[in-house]
């Protein structure tokens, strides 16, 4: 008998797991609470107007290549993706600029306008970082979690210590460019990981590098065109999505699972469930008390968690040609290294680092002929500190929007035809995220790896977790490599392979 698989969430990490488990001859049901598939990634329409409201930076191409390839598909028949080249634009507090790009050679004359010692400091970090990736993609990224034990292989060890893993971001890229513009400029992806360059890992300077290597890119019609491409594919796989389908529950009994109890009282049976909502958010409100093992709400009240997003999604009646597709403003705020500036529990409004998204320019179907759409994030503090959006909500828009100059959107104001507003409520109320923490739990030591929850849960045999709680990570990146050791787990103890 075809084993039945439950897949609770249409986020990214669910529909590239039912791809998965769909084309090893499963019968996937996906159950999504709201009126299309993406979870963050769904996107919005505002008028004639259509954002993105997840992610913007698509990295790694093969992936995908890969997801669509081993499910028995082809991703050119589903959705393409552009190279964005320069990628991103810096300009920090200084009032200077810095294009990232994956040209390296326009890279380091850039870099040599800065100071001459820095090209060849950019190429001994590529180096090393060349052998950081072939030591530590596979092993740590690319393979289903161990337990600690299990990652105290000599071997493996050996090949890490010369990378000096230890270290901080920021001790590793000053060790190489004792320039706090580029440190700052490389680390600082550290904040989609809910951390400080001083206090993340080194191991994170992969992201980066993955970047200059293989380039950063854009799918055709926006990240919510490629989540509906993987529902597409999905379906054709055979899974089915059943949309405007909360579930209540993950129905368990006897320690393990038995399927779903959806919020119109239907039970569905399933051999396994695999929980693809919120982490913080589904073990408060879809997992019986009996059955939350170790994460219980003290538990979950001292994890630590990631910022949230201030977030404006601006109809604009003009182009900016001019500008690039990503820019970033680093704030001299960046470089303090206590509270608040350290770990984002306080607002800033003097001085915050903010990002714009311009995407009309490589991909018009966003909006009319001649307009265009902007995507702006600030990052603000989650929903466990203190700050009255009630109150601050429409001051704080008027403040950023004012704050976009910095980035020569000069006088966007008056071009305004629409605009819609994120909170931390927001992401909390509408998305279902746990403190409104978007980018999830941080990466410190204590919740890498092995420390962080488990694809496979420890208490509930036949439960599954898929999202940017879990490792690898946050991230579109390592969501899919947690969906292929999913898969991998799911395929193990269905079939009672030992693992």
């Amino acid at each position: 008998m075809t084993k039945q698989i439950a897949i609770v969430g249409a986020g990214p990490g669910g529909l590239a797991t039912a791809m998965r488990l769909a084309a090893q001859g499963y019968s996937v049901q996906i159950f999504e609470a709201a009126d299309r598939v993406g979870g963050r990634m769904r996107g919005l329409e505002n008028g004639a107007y259509a954002f993105d409201t997840g992610p913007t930076i698509l990295q790694l191409p093969r992936l995908y290549e890969e997801l669509f390839a081993e499910s028995g598909l082809s991703l050119n028949d589903y959705i393409c993706f552009q190279k964005l080249n320069p990628h991103t634009r810096l300009h920090f507090w200084d009032g200077t600029k810095l294009d990232l790009t994956s040209d390296l050679a326009a890279f380091k004359t850039q870099l040599a306008a800065m100071g001459s010692e820095l090209p060849q400091a950019f190429d001994r970090w590529y180096a090393e970082h060349l052998r950081k990736y072939e030591a530590g993609y596979k092993p740590y990224l690319s393979t289903p979690v161990r337990s600690l034990l299990g990652y105290l292989r000599p071997a493996e060890i050996l090949a890490a210590i010369p990378f000096r893993p230890w270290e901080t971001l920021y001790e590793q890229f000053w060790r190489f460019f004792k320039d706090e513009r580029i440190i700052y400029a490389l680390s600082y992806p550290s904040k989609y990981l809910g951390m400080h360059p001083t206090v993340c890992s080194s191991i994170f300077s992969l992201i980066p590098f993955l970047e200059f290597a293989y380039g950063v890119w854009h799918p055709q019609g926006g990240f919510r065109a490629l989540a509906q491409a993987m529902g597409r594919a999905s379906e054709d796989l055979g899974a089915k999505i059943h949309l405007n389908c909360p579930v209540k529950q993950v129905w368990i009994e006897d320690g393990r699972v038995r399927g779903l109890e959806l919020a119109n009282g239907e039970r569905i049976f399933a051999d396994s469930v695999v929980v693809n909502a919120d982490f913080g958010y589904a073990i408060k409100n879809l997992i019986p008390s009996s059955a939350r093992g170790r994460y219980s709400d003290r538990k979950l009240s001292r994890m630590k968690f990631s910022c949230s997003t201030f977030m404006l999604y601006l109809g604009i009646n003009r182009r900016y040609e001019n500008l690039p597709h990503h820019q970033i403003y680093l704030s001299e705020h960046i470089r303090r290294q206590e509270r608040p500036w350290i770990d984002d529990s306080a607002l800033d409004e003097e001085d915050p680092s903010f990002y714009v998204c311009n995407p009309t320019i490589v991909d018009p179907s966003n909006a009319p002929q001649g307009h265009s759409t902007l995507f702006v994030l600030v990052p603000i503090p989650n929903i466990a500190y203190d700050v009255d959006w009630t109150a601050k909500k429409h001051s704080y828009r008027d403040f950023i929007i004012k704050r976009m100059s910095l980035l020569g959107y000069e006088n966007v104001e008056k071009h305004i035809v629409t605009e819609t507003c994120y909170t931390a409520l927001t992401w909390r109320d509408d998305y279902r995220v746990h403190l409104g923490a978007v980018f999830n739990l941080n990466h410190n030591w204590s919740q890498l790896g092995p420390f962080r929850p488990p694809i496979r849960s420890e208490n509930v045999r036949h439960l599954y977790w898929i999202g940017g709680a879990v490792h690898p990570g946050s991230g579109l990146l390592t969501i899919l490599e947690a969906a292929r050791s999913a898969t991998f787990f799911i395929e193990r103890d269905l079939n009672k392979v030992k693992v």
